[in-house]
C-alpha cells in the first residue's frame, strides 16, 4: 500500500496552479506556495497570501500607514504656526517703523522670506520639505546683507532652525503626511514609539529623572507597574517593553534610597562644615 499522494490530488497554489501548495493562508485559507507565502513584521509565525498580507486588518503596519497618510502631523502645525507668527511680526514691525528704502527699515522683511515655504509645507507640497532645510541659512545671509554687525548672531540663531529642519525632514510621521514611500522598518519604529506600550517608556524616563529629582520616584513606580499589566505577547501585534517598565520600577525604588542613605548625609555634613567653619 503506497502512502504517497498522487500529484493530481495534491493541493495547488491559488495564484500559481502549476506549483504545489506548501500551506494555507492564515486568514482566507487558500493554498499558497513557497513564493506566495508572506509574513507580516511582528507576526512572523503566521503566513499569509500576498493579498491578505497587504490588508490593513492583517498588516498593522499597513493600517498605520493608511491612518496617517496625507494627514497633517505635529510638525506641519508647528511650521504653520511659526509662519503665521512671522507674518504678524513683520506686519507689526512695518507698522511701527514704516518701510523706507534703507537697509535698517527693510530688515523686518527678512521675516517674510520663509513664508512661502511655510505655507507650501502646511499645504503638503513635497518641494517644501526640501526647501525648509536651507531656509534658516537663507534668512541668516539676508539678515547679514542688511546688517553686517550681527553676522555671528544671525548664523548662531540659524543653527537651531537648521537642526529642527533636519529632524523634520527625517521624521517618519511627517513623511507619511507628504505621502512619501516609507519602509516597513520605519513604520515598525513609528508603531513602537506611539503604540507599543508607551507608558513603559514614560516609566523609564521618570525613573531616570528620579535619580536627580526623587519626588518623581512614585510616578516612575506607578507608570512601571501599570505598563507591566499592559504587556500582552499574544496580542496582534504583541505588546511588550517589559524591560523598560522594570527598569523604571527599579530606578523608582533605588533613587530615594540613594538620596536618603548616601547623598543627603553627605550634603548635611557639607552644609554643617560650611556653617561652622
Amino acid at each position: 500500500m503506497s502512502l504517497e499522494v498522487p500529484l493530481s490530488q495534491q493541493g495547488r497554489c491559488a495564484a500559481h496552479p502549476d506549483q504545489p501548495a506548501g500551506g494555507t493562508c492564515t486568514r482566507c485559507g487558500s493554498f499558497i506556495c513557497a513564493d506566495c507565502a508572506t509574513s507580516v513584521p511582528g507576526l512572523e509565525a503566521r503566513l499569509y497570501c500576498a493579498a491578505c498580507a497587504a490588508r490593513p486588518d492583517v498588516n498593522y503596519l499597513e493600517a498605520l500607514r493608511q491612518r496617517y497618510q496625507g494627514r497633517r502631523d505635529e510638525w506641519a502645525w508647528v511650521v504653520g504656526g511659526v509662519t503665521l507668527l512671522l507674518c504678524v511680526g513683520a506686519a507689526a514691525a512695518v507698522a511701527q517703523w514704516g518701510l523706507r528704502a534703507t537697509k535698517q527699515s527693510l530688515f523686518p522683511l527678512v521675516l517674510l522670506l520663509p513664508v512661502p515655504v511655510g505655507v507650501a509645507f502646511f499645504l503638503g507640497q513635497r518641494w517644501a520639505r526640501h526647501a525648509l532645510l536651507p531656509t534658516p541659512l537663507v534668512m541668516a545671509v539676508a539678515a547679514d546683507v542688511l546688517h553686517r554687525d550681527g553676522r555671528f548672531l544671525f548664523f548662531l540663531c540659524a543653527i537651531p532652525g537648521l537642526l529642527t529642519a533636519l529632524r523634520i525632514h527625517r521624521d517618519v510621521r511627517n513623511q507619511l503626511f507628504f505621502r512619501l514611500p516609507v519602509s516597513s522598518g520605519s513604520l515598525k519604529a513609528l508603531w513602537d514609539l506611539r503604540f507599543n506600550n508607551p507608558l513603559a517608556r514614560q516609566a523609564l524616563r521618570f525613573g531616570f529623572s528620579a535619580v536627580f529629582m526623587p519626588l518623581l520616584a512614585p510616578v516612575a513606580l506607578i507608570c512601571g507597574a501599570v505598563a507591566l499589566t499592559r504587556v500582552d505577547l499574544k496580542a496582534t501585534p504583541p505588546i511588550d517593553r517589559r524591560g523598560q517598565a522594570v527598569a523604571g520600577i527599579v530606578l523608582g525604588l533605588v533613587s530615594p534610597a540613594v538620596w536618603g542613605f548616601i547623598l543627603l548625609p553627605v550634603l548635611d555634613r557639607w552644609l554643617t562644615s560650611m556653617v561652622y567653619k
